[in-house]
């Protein structure tokens, strides 16, 4: 009856003279008449509401704010969500991740900061290349119908991003200064090539980093058992900045890193040693420097703890397996060790250094090769006479000897000037842990960023020059089975003019992990366009750090690690004003669903292969008992839920509210249909209280029951206490905690208040005050619901001192009223925390010295004093 109703009151108000049909539009923006009914809110009516409003916003924050005046501003906020790989599809994960950016990007518009808030895309990777194998299809083509496809429902998804930012890692103006990049690495003796042992996915046919493989030895992304080979490797030497990132993670201008840097301080490890590469020669080297046979891509990496003994060693070990361990380097075994046909050379005094092989030596975990320093250890000095090898004395009464210029030196005298010069020689010197290891980054596959490194018979690897930027992937026909890279079959391409001495050699056929790629791109998306450069110095000085990071805590070791140790090293080259790119993380829990799997199979079933009229509920058609548990959403599981079906049946606002309310942020989300019909109703009591306020604004309803004026008094003062108890939680909460479910909690409350007084109150100023605080603060949760609300509601209200005539995008958040009393919050030493309650316009403009006499005349005796605020 009541959609009966509104299509004749709605054909009476226009005038028109037609027959009655049913009229399907009943939104206040398309009709200019706000539907007042006593039906429920409808999923199609919220649908309607969505598409009118999306529309209407194509275009809302789309301006380059760097042509903004900065009149009024209070600053910048950069918002930036970790960008998706385009695998075709968004997933729940992402509707959380990306929903919960944009809440906050759109909060601080609200609050009057410069916003920046970009999307690309992490094009690059193997999925790409595995389907183009399947589907003989070229992997751009895959991938940019898939960033068509993804960017269609993230506009779906109504999320707000700048979207004249937009870029893909794939594009040739974005990885060309991801290979400028890397050429300052390698001009910086950052990037090198060695061979050595690496993690090899069978499946994918390519190498991984240790950070890829889980604690069982699969690789991250196939699923597949490791296996160990020896190849030649491209690595950057992220040890350098070992000390630097550990120190950073101790900078107080970090948020909400706590449980990040756990993590990050595990894996770097403790920086109780210094880094000394040796290079490794045949026999026959001399250390005169003539008839060198070095051997290529083979320095070994030493870790010292007392580099000061340098000079000292006799001579050094590598286990059974090392690279070096071929039937030709094979010498005579003495003691249960076993004497190698090469030598170390010492970066300072290019003396010859013996290296054997044995696997009893007492080598520090994690490293390549162990130290012999007879003058050090007892045991080091019987296998050096064992085998005949110099025994150095370098050290006596504390001070070296026999050290060249740094005999007479204390040990701590010493350290310096050696680990000065084998820095000034790129041979070591900076500490670092045994724990980590350099970067590893190459790729034996075709869609990545080309390594630009021309290999020259004569010159050895020679880097590209800047001017032939970028290196571009050739364009090839078919993709030859796995374990082939497909570089190495494009000849035309693969034959180059080496840039140093114009002989014929070939370019590197490696590509580069997608790690590097996304180590940098928070700093292009600040100057998206420039041809020039990376990015600006200007811009970067102006919008870094990023203010807020959202994304998955599954990142904290790799993307994390990586873009933290890129920005460090383009700090240390005055790139950079910042060392950290990341300023406050908000890192998200894992979307979890119900799973089904065969008790005694373990095979995992599809929901609709459950019967459910049997408790418990058994397989479908074999009465199999079955294990029921919560697991992470995945196609493996059988238990994902496609985030379009969701938007398809309850629309968009409806979609991001479901996923941000019941669950905080950081914990794992469980997505069950028995948490929706809170949310639900909570939406039908939003509409039926606009739809209430409005009608009796509009009608002054004569039968509305009157109360004496201490009631109205009373109730209004309830009222303006709810809306500021609402506004300053969810204020706080927004900007310093970013705990969604918590902030929607408070407004869910404040509905409650709004729906608990009588009706008559909707004509006070004070219901309209609360009205318009809830509905601006639900704006960015459900900014198209939010906007109808606001249009209907603004139709109606008198108070001048709400802005009406703008849009509730461009409205300011509501302030706290000045009298309402905030809490002050202090503790005692030892004693649980405390809190008095200050009036706002007192807080405001309280100072340190003010706020400890108003807690001691509060709170404390003459014997207390605080001993913190």
């Amino acid at each position: 009856m009541g959609r009966l109703w509104f299509a004749q009151k709605l054909l009476s108000h226009r005038g028109k003279q037609f027959i009655f049909s049913y009229c399907p539009r009943l939104i206040y923006s398309q009709t200019g008449v706000w539907p007042i009914t006593d039906d429920e809110l409808s999923h199609s009516t919220k649908k309607e509401i969505d598409a009118f409003w999306k529309e209407k916003y194509k275009r809302f924050g789309q301006e380059p704010i760097e042509d903004k005046d900065d009149g009024g501003s209070k600053g910048k906020k950069y918002v930036l969500s970790m960008f998706p790989y385009p695998s075709g599809k968004l997933h729940l994960g992402h509707v959380r991740v990306y929903a919960t950016s944009d809440a906050m990007a759109r909060f601080y518009r609200h609050r009057g900061y410069k916003v920046v808030h970009p999307i690309g895309w992490d094009a690059f990777g193997l999925p790409a290349e595995n389907a183009a194998i399947d589907s003989n299809k070229m992997p751009d083509l895959w991938t940019h119908t898939n960033i068509n496809q993804m960017k269609e429902q993230l506009q779906e998804l109504g999320c707000n991003f700048d979207w004249h930012r937009e870029f893909a890692t794939c594009n040739h103006n974005y990885f060309r200064w991801t290979q400028s990049l890397f050429l300052r690495l390698f001009q910086a003796g950052l990037a090198y090539q060695k061979e050595a042992m690496v993690n090899w996915d069978p499946v994918d046919q390519t190498v991984l980093a240790n950070e890829q493989v889980d604690e069982d030895g699969c690789s991250w992304r196939s699923g597949a058992k490791v296996e160990q080979r020896y190849l030649k490797q491209w690595y950057i030497k992220i040890t350098r900045f070992s000390k630097s990132l550990l120190n950073g993670l101790s900078d107080t201008a970090l948020e909400n890193w706590r449980d990040i840097i756990k993590i990050q301080r595990h894996w770097i490890g403790e920086c109780g040693g210094y880094r000394v590469e040796m290079d490794v020669a045949e026999e026959g080297h001399s250390s005169a420097g003539t008839n060198q046979r070095l051997l290529p891509a083979s320095r070994l990496n030493l870790w010292m703890t007392q580099p000061e003994l340098l000079h000292g060693i006799s001579f050094l070990g590598v286990h059974h397996g090392h690279a070096l361990d071929t039937e030709a380097h094979r010498g005579h075994c003495c003691g249960g060790h076993q004497l190698l046909k090469v030598h170390a050379i010492c970066p300072l005094s290019q003396r010859e250094i013996p290296i054997i092989m044995s696997d009893s030596l007492p080598y520090t975990e994690d490293t390549e090769a162990y130290v012999g320093i007879p003058c050090a250890s007892e045991e080091d000095r019987d296998i050096s006479n064992n085998f005949g090898f110099t025994v150095p004395h370098v050290l006596e009464n504390g001070r070296l000897m026999n050290s060249g210029e740094l005999s007479g030196l204390s040990l701590a005298e010493a350290r310096g000037q050696v680990t000065q010069k084998l820095m000034e020689k790129g041979a070591g010197g900076f500490p670092t842990s045994a724990k980590l290891k350099d970067w590893l980054i190459s790729r034996q596959r075709y869609w990545g960023t080309p390594i630009p490194i021309v290999h020259c018979p004569s010159c050895g690897p020679v880097p590209v020059p800047e001017h032939q930027l970028p290196v571009e992937l050739p364009k090839i026909s078919h993709f030859p089975k796995r374990g082939i890279s497909p570089l190495k079959e494009a000849h035309a391409w693969l034959k180059c003019s080496c840039p140093r001495c114009g002989q014929e050699g070939q370019r590197e056929t490696d590509t580069m992990d997608t790690f590097v790629d996304s180590s940098w791109y928070f700093l292009r998306f600040l100057d998206v366009n420039n041809e020039e450069q990376p990015f600006s110095f200007k811009l970067q000085e102006t919008f870094m750090p990023v203010d807020l990071y959202v994304g998955g805590k599954e990142h904290a070791v790799l993307h994390m690690l990586y873009a933290r140790f890129m920005q460090h090293f383009l700090a240390s080259e005055g790139l950079v004003s910042h060392w950290e790119p990341f300023k406050r993380l908000v890192m998200m829990g894992m979307v979890m669903g119900l799973a089904y799997k065969v008790k005694d199979s373990g095979r995992y079933l599809t929901k609709d292969q459950v019967d459910f009229s049997v408790k418990p509920p058994v397989e479908l058609g074999t009465g199999a008992p079955l294990v029921i548990t919560t697991e992470k959403m995945s196609k493996s599981k059988n238990n994902g839920i496609d985030p379009q079906k969701v938007l398809e049946i309850y629309g968009t606002d409806t979609t991001r509210l479901l996923m941000l309310a019941n669950f905080a942020p950081a914990s794992a989300r469980n997505w069950s249909e028995e948490t929706f019909p809170g949310i639900f109703s909570w939406q039908n009591r939003l509409w039926m209280t606009v739809t209430e306020f409005i009608d009796i604004r509009q009608n002054k309803d004569p039968n509305l029951t009157s109360i004496s004026d201490k009631e109205r008094k009373e109730h209004e003062q309830y009222l303006w206490n709810a809306r500021n108890h609402a506004l300053s939680n969810v204020t706080y909460i927004m900007e310093h905690t970013h705990q969604l479910n918590a902030a929607i909690s408070f407004m869910q409350a404040l509905t409650s208040s709004l729906r608990k007084v009588p009706k008559i109150l909707m004509v006070s100023e004070v219901f309209e005050h609360a009205l318009a605080a809830q509905i601006i603060m639900l704006s960015p949760i459900t900014p198209h619901f939010a906007s109808e609300l606001w249009a209907g509601f603004c139709s109606v209200v008198t108070c001048s001192s709400l802005q009406k005539e703008v849009s509730l995008m461009n409205q300011p958040w509501p302030e706290v009223d000045k009298d309402y009393p905030l809490p002050l919050r202090y503790f005692i030493q030892g004693e649980k925390p405390q809190q008095v309650k200050v009036p706002r316009r007192m807080l405001d403009h309280l100072s340190a010295d003010q706020a400890l006499q108003l807690i001691s005349a509060f709170a404390f005796t003459a014997s207390w004093r605080p001993q913190t605020l």
